[in-house]
């Protein structure tokens, strides 16, 4: 599942809440996110407004005076029947604007004759980025948790079925899965601003089938293209 993400630095400051996925200011830098770190979450104020709010990613537990992320995840099919999940599911849901993902590849290695497996296997990162530059949305629920700093908020994404391209690669995961990837149209009723049933909420997150508008690139530069043969031309 998706451990690393990038996301424009000054996402909350540049770009429309009416157009999160398409507006685009020139030069923008980028930065990347990975499990305990904060990022710009869009969500719902009290006011029932679009805002952003910096979190962190993951759901912390803390342990002899650590504390480190139980969860980075969370299943669609577990949103509504975990306990855990439901409550936050239901009040605290919010969206990732992304420049891209990245997705886990577990592969063999090898000893220095690079023909005898060693038996163990190496994660190759592989980075999924739209072509044309737009932007991705991800869903996400979060939490307020205390904090030495305060109060904070926590989120995890939530998680569909590979899609057909990712799902070429992550064969060495049992439980090959994907962050959730709203629709354009799905935004404002996954924010809360339609008064959706809980149903509906859910029905938003599905594997969404990009049909070649990624570009998925591995950090092995020796590997074949795998995602090619799945979804035409991406490189």
């Amino acid at each position: 599942m998706c451990g690393k993400f990038s996301h424009m630095a000054t996402w909350a400051e540049v770009v429309s809440f009416s157009e999160p996925l398409t507006a685009r200011p020139s030069n923008a830098p980028e930065e990347v996110a990975t499990p305990m770190r904060f990022a710009p979450v869009m969500h719902l104020d009290d006011a029932w407004q679009r805002t952003v709010t910096p979190m962190r990613w993951g759901c912390t537990k803390s342990r002899q005076g650590r504390v480190f992320p139980e969860y980075i995840h969370a299943r669609d099919n577990k949103l509504l029947a975990s306990r855990l999940w439901r409550p936050h599911f239901e009040t605290r849901r919010g969206v990732l604007i992304v420049s891209s993902f990245n997705e886990g590849e577990e592969v063999p290695t090898f000893r220095p004759d690079r023909v005898t497996p060693t038996g163990n296997t190496k994660t190759v990162q592989w980075t999924i980025r739209p072509k044309d530059g737009s932007r991705l949305a991800i869903a996400v629920i979060y939490r307020m948790v205390q904090s030495p700093e305060g109060e904070i908020a926590e989120f995890v994404m939530c998680a569909t079925t590979a899609n057909k391209g990712i799902s070429e690669f992550v064969t060495g995961d049992p439980d090959q899965r994907m962050p959730a990837v709203l629709t354009e149209e799905n935004l404002a009723v996954w924010l809360g601003q339609t008064g959706a049933s809980p149903e509906e909420l859910r029905a938003c997150l599905y594997p969404y089938e990009d049909e070649g508008a990624w570009s998925m690139a591995s950090e092995d530069r020796r590997k074949s293209p795998i995602a090619k043969s799945a979804q035409g031309d991406l490189f």
